[in-house]
């Protein structure tokens, strides 16, 4: 690997041979379809949120989106129960808009599926999350570089 576009890893000693660098943060979001009733709201507890069947990453393509929910869920009782993993996100935007569950999102992706699911503020509001670049350390090819430049261009148009 030579780059990504990632949320960072929540343990911090994690990126010992790494570098890397914030392109924005984004606030935590529930994802509902347009038809759910928790949809005529502006905002929703995560206490109500946790009790909805929840639509998530599987564990074999994203072994840290289990921990991301569970650091978001830790001050509430009860905890979110995933009734459906998807290989990526238009699998879980594509569930949630059929109405099947929930899902945790964040306003960085607000423009997906935008007339079929709505995005929620949730309360109290979760630590916002960084997305960014993470590379070796060192110095990078052209290729790299010129990669890294343009994302951090686009990064910069959808703030």
């Amino acid at each position: 690997m030579q780059l990504a576009i990632i949320l960072p890893p929540l343990k911090a000693n994690a990126l010992e041979e790494l570098r890397f660098e914030e392109l924005l943060t984004a606030r935590v979001c529930l994802a509902v379809s347009c038809a759910h009733p928790f949809a005529r709201r502006q905002s929703v507890s995560l206490a109500d949120a946790a009790r909805e069947p929840f639509i998530g990453l599987t564990h074999e393509e994203y072994p840290r989106y289990l921990e991301y929910l569970n650091a978001i869920f830790a001050r509430v009782n009860d905890k979110p129960r995933l009734v459906e993993e998807h290989d990526g996100w238009s699998g879980v935007f594509s569930a949630v808009a059929a109405g099947t569950g929930v899902a945790l999102t964040s306003d960085a992706f607000n423009y997906v599926f935008n007339d079929r699911i709505k995005c929620l503020r949730l309360t109290p509001e979760p630590k916002r999350v960084a997305i960014g670049i993470i590379t070796r350390k060192g110095k990078l090819g052209p290729a790299a570089e010129k990669f890294c430049q343009c994302a951090k261009e686009a990064f910069v148009a959808i703030r």
